[in-house]
């Protein structure tokens, strides 16, 4: 089974690319729209012929759209936002797609394995309970690193990262898993 990564690529795509391929390693993962951005990501005109010449051309089964909210759960303007945005490119690629909105960004999701990200950079972030809540992960992972983390980082990063602690430990990475188990065949 193909299963088609559409977001900021190569950091974000290739992040969750190594998180998922390792708890389900009957998949094989593409990334669509290479070298894309958030705001390019935004723009109807740029992404439609790109993104659907592209689907035709992989045949994914499942497309994963991956976006950072860039703000908290409870800021409905901005989920709004995001979600036309998801609509709209659901439909180019034939209502196949699932939204994995990050929230506040997909830092969030190495904030709730600490514990790996404590280990690689040699320091002590405290657990967080709920890393939704966290303002600015990255920022905080910088800070906490002593600048030696980079977004560009996380690829390799979540190629360490405990799934079963994400999941535990972020609620909307869980609900993201039971909507993508859901998609898969049984």
């Amino acid at each position: 089974m193909k299963i088609g990564l559409v977001g900021e690529a190569p950091n974000d795509t290739r992040a969750i690319q190594n998180l998922l391929s390792r708890q389900y390693p009957q998949l094989h993962f593409v990334t669509l729209l290479n070298r894309i951005n958030g705001s390019m990501l935004d723009n109807k005109k740029a992404i439609r012929r790109l993104l659907r010449v592209e689907f035709e051309d992989q045949t994914p089964d499942i497309v994963i759209f991956i976006r950072d909210l860039d703000s908290l759960e409870n800021d409905r303007p901005a989920k709004r936002i995001r979600q036309e945005t998801f609509t709209y490119s659901n439909h180019i690629v034939d209502k196949r797609g699932i939204h994995l909105l990050n929230i506040f960004e997909i830092e969030a999701l190495i904030l709730a394995d600490i514990g790996t990200f404590n280990d690689h950079y040699g320091c002590m972030v405290n657990y967080i309970d709920d890393p939704m809540l966290v303002r600015m992960p990255k920022e905080v992972l910088i800070e906490a690193s002593s600048y030696k983390f980079n977004e560009s980082h996380n690829p390799e990063l979540f190629n360490l990262l405990n799934f079963d602690n994400v999941v535990n430990c972020c609620r909307y990475f869980s609900t993201f898993i039971r909507k993508f188990n859901k998609a898969l065949p049984a």
